[in-house]
């Protein structure tokens, strides 16, 4: 990373008492959890709040799975947290690509330089968030605490401006606490975001992605299809629990025309799109109970750091779905800060985050700009003549392999010593 400027850098006192943590994180979703989880293992006290009441491990999913890449699966199977998240899955070792009917791309992650692991894995969220809290809970010094509310970020006294405090209100009433750092990990609506004063315009998607669910059929295979059509854009990919996943993503005139419709005109939308599995779709499309919609948003903040307060994943990034980065943004994002917040500390002051953010945050901004104008362009096409349309499709290696100026920093997340067992994959998987 280059070095910031003089005036990038913020005092981080110590915390103020002795029981203060010395990081609070507030969210504790993927992101928050393995941020926590590595900051623990760098012997960090670390403090998780969550506003929502404490999950039930093993219960049921929220039909959320996102398809992590190899650049994120190289942190979790150093961390030996790979084997039990593979379970009952499909990893995904190949992907192909059509345009207006014709094959225009293909590519095999066994095949990039460098990757990790030689394959992505979709994988429930809900998943995700039971294997990390359970690594979370076996790791000293970090605490979670459940049904918690931030109710502001007072200035701390005695302190540099913009050294914020955190006022919390938990079982145990309310209370004010002065870690070195508040790290927000709370999502797109973020109000530790707000908190801090830190404006964040937004662009929403009402509507235009949907999803169709179906059994994975045998000849499917470990392969994610995609499919750039008059429609907009069809991705088939296998996930957990035998399923098959299409997710389309046209404009919002089209997509509410076909999903509001009959169900049997849709499933032809998708069964038009994917010919080679055409007869399987319109066969296994029978109940509205398969189809979904999801509202999605592009948040950019202007700033991702306020004296010691620090924004990560999508309080400091939304993004749409398109490209299938937001999870795998916010857990890179969460293993480099994870470092970049120990360097911080162990100076006193935030220039390690800052240059985390003039490295970062021009890459993810990038990434949001492609996604606009390729979404864009695809609710013009829809309806019409399909095109080559392949010229939307992101450039694969970033979206596998992450940020290409992060990769040493993404290999070396996972501190020496930290407790992990071998990964172990499913047959056939590992090269």
């Amino acid at each position: 990373m280059s070095e910031p400027s003089r005036t990038a850098r913020s005092p981080l006192p110590r915390p103020a008492d002795p029981t203060d943590p010395e990081v609070a994180i507030v969210g504790a979703g993927p992101a928050g959890l393995l941020l926590g989880l590595l900051l623990g293992l760098r012997g960090r006290r670390v403090l998780l709040i969550e506003r929502e009441d404490e999950p039930v491990l093993g219960g049921p999913g929220n039909g959320i799975c996102p398809i992590l890449q190899p650049a994120t699966l190289g942190i979790l199977d150093r961390l030996g947290l790979l084997p039990e998240l593979a379970a009952n899955t499909t990893p995904v070792t190949h992907g192909e690509v059509t345009a207006g009917g014709a094959a225009v791309a293909s590519y095999a992650y066994a095949d990039l330089p460098g990757a990790p692991v030689p394959f992505a894995l979709p994988t429930s969220i809900v998943r995700l968030r039971d294997v990390l809290t359970t690594a979370v809970r076996a790791t000293p010094g970090v605490e979670l605490v459940y049904g918690a509310t931030v109710r502001a970020l007072p200035q701390r006294d005695g302190a540099a401006p913009g050294v914020r405090g955190l006022e919390l209100e938990d079982a145990q009433g309310v209370r004010t606490l002065y870690p070195s750092l508040i790290i927000g990990c709370d999502g797109k609506r973020s109000a530790v975001r707000e908190m801090a004063g830190i404006t964040a315009p937004a662009r929403a998607f009402e509507r235009g992605y949907t999803e169709l669910r179906l059994p994975l059929p045998e000849a499917w295979g470990p392969v994610m299809r995609a499919a750039f059509t008059a429609d907009g854009y069809v991705l088939g990919t296998p996930i957990a629990d035998e399923t098959l996943l299409f997710a389309w993503i046209t404009g919002p005139d089209t997509a509410g025309g076909a999903v509001d419709g009959p169900l049997a005109a849709l499933a032809e939308r998708y069964a038009r799109a994917v010919p080679q599995a055409a007869d399987w779709i319109r066969e296994h499309t029978t109940d509205r109970s398969q189809v979904r919609e999801f509202l999605h948003h592009i948040v950019r903040p202007e700033r991702w750091t306020d004296g010691n307060v620090f924004l990560v994943g999508d309080s400091a990034h939304g993004v749409h779905v398109y490209g299938g980065q937001g999870l795998n943004l916010s857990l890179q994002d969460a293993a480099c800060v994870a470092t970049a917040a120990d360097e911080a500390m162990t100076a006193g002051d935030s220039a390690a985050l800052h240059r985390f953010e003039e490295l970062r945050r021009p890459f993810t901004e990038a990434f949001q700009d492609m996604q606009e104008a390729h979404l864009d362009a695809l609710a013009a096409r829809a309806g019409q003549a399909a095109g080559a349309g392949a010229g939307h499709l992101p450039d694969f290696a970033p979206l596998a392999l992450g940020q290409e100026e992060l990769r040493a920093a993404l290999a070396t997340a996972v501190p020496e010593g930290a407790p992990s067992s071998p990964a172990a994959v499913p047959a056939g998987v590992r090269s």
